[in-house]
C-alpha cells in the first residue's frame, strides 16, 4: 500500500489521541499540506478536537522550519553537513535572499520543491534568526486556518454521504502532492547539479581537479 494510505489508515482507525497528535506533528516535516488535510478530516470525523489538531500541525510546521534553518547553520560549521546539504541550488539562492525575507519565505512555501533549499539557505547565509522565525510563524498562522477550513467543510460534507470512503478519496490528492514534491525535488536537484554556477566553491574544486 502507498505510504500515504498507510498514514491515512492509521489515523482513521482506533489509534489513541496522543498517537494521532504525534503523527500530525511529524507529517509537516514531509509535507505540510498532507498534515493539514489529515487534521481537518480527523476533526470532521470527530476523531480529534480542533484545538489539538491545530496545535499538532502548527507546532510541526514551526518545528520543521526551525530544523531547516538549523541545518543551514550546521552546514556553516560542519563539513559533512555542508557536503550533503549545500547543493548548487542552495548556493544559487544567494542573490535572491537579498530581498525581503517575508517574500522569500512565502515564495519558498508555495513553489513546490523550493521550501527546503530556501529555508536551509537562509540558515547557511546566516540571515537573522529572530526575523526568520517571526516570518515563518506568521505565515503558518495565516496559511493553516485557510486550508484547514476549506478541507474541513468539504470533509464534513463527504463524511455525511460517503462515510469512511472519504479517507480513500482523500488519499488520492495526498498521494499526488507527495509524488509531485518528490519529482520536483529530484528534477531541481538534477538541474542544479548540471547547471552549477562557476562561482560555486564545489564547481571550482571539481574544475581545478580536472585541470
Amino acid at each position: 500500500m502507498n505510504p500515504v494510505l498507510h498514514i491515512v489508515a492509521d489515523l482513521s482507525s482506533g489509534s489513541s489521541v496522543l498517537v494521532i497528535a504525534g503523527t500530525l506533528f511529524l507529517i509537516p516535516f514531509v509535507h505540510e499540506d498532507i498534515a493539514i488535510i489529515a487534521a481537518a478530516l480527523l476533526v470532521a470525523q470527530h476523531r480529534l478536537s480542533i484545538e489539538l489538531a491545530f496545535a499538532s500541525v502548527f507546532l510541526g510546521m514551526v518545528g520543521r522550519d526551525l530544523l531547516l534553518y538549523g541545518l543551514g547553520t550546521l552546514a556553516r560549521h560542519n563539513a559533512l553537513a555542508r557536503r550533503y546539504l549545500i547543493r548548487p541550488r542552495v548556493q544559487q539562492l544567494r542573490s535572491w535572499l537579498g530581498g525581503k525575507m517575508m517574500w522569500v519565505i512565502l515564495v519558498g512555501r508555495v513553489v513546490p520543491g523550493l521550501m527546503f533549499p530556501t529555508y536551509i539557505a537562509i540558515g547557511w547565509f546566516n540571515l537573522p534568526f529572530p526575523r526568520y522565525l517571526l516570518c515563518t510563524t506568521l505565515l503558518s498562522i495565516a496559511y493553516l486556518p485557510v486550508v484547514f477550513t476549506i478541507v474541513y467543510l468539504l470533509g464534513s460534507a463527504a463524511f455525511s454521504h460517503l462515510g469512511n470512503w472519504t479517507w480513500l478519496i482523500a488519499a488520492v490528492p495526498m498521494t499526488v502532492l507527495l509524488v509531485l514534491q518528490i519529482r520536483t525535488y529530484i528534477r531541481r536537484s538534477r538541474n542544479s547539479a548540471e547547471g552549477a554556477s562557476p562561482d560555486d566553491p564545489e564547481h571550482k574544486r571539481r574544475h581545478a581537479g580536472n585541470a
